[in-house]
């Protein structure tokens, strides 16, 4: 447990051997939409390394999909799949989120896409 500055941040410590089982890697969006019938989901394809998939994430308040186009950004690449509003969503994108505030994690330059995070 560890408590940092005046936001009190309480967290499990996990192993290295743990976090090497999460797969974070680079993925370039390569389509995005608004999801009908919904207020925040954006429906994204991400291709990483030549494979290419769904991504459905609540973040249309943030990015229109004409701004998602094209970015590299950071995805959960072995996060169990899960159905929102009857889209397979198969990955997560990485944010920080406060208030009224997200960012969509990236690179800090061009990186091909289908890296490993470590």
């Amino acid at each position: 447990m560890t408590t940092t500055g005046s936001d009190a941040v309480t967290e499990d410590q996990i192993s290295i051997d743990y976090f090497r089982k999460i797969d974070v890697r680079t993925a370039k969006v390569i389509e995005c939409e608004k999801v009908q019938k919904s207020k925040h989901l954006l429906r994204i394809i991400v291709e990483a390394a030549g494979e290419k998939r769904q991504i459905v994430s609540s973040i249309s308040d943030y990015y229109s999909p004409e701004e998602m186009i094209g970015k590299t950004i950071l995805v959960v690449w072995n996060l169990e799949k899960a159905t929102i509003m009857g889209l397979e969503s198969q990955g997560m994108l990485l944010a920080v989120e406060k208030d009224d505030f997200l960012s969509l994690l990236t690179t800090d330059r061009e990186a091909p896409s289908g890296l490993r995070v470590s």
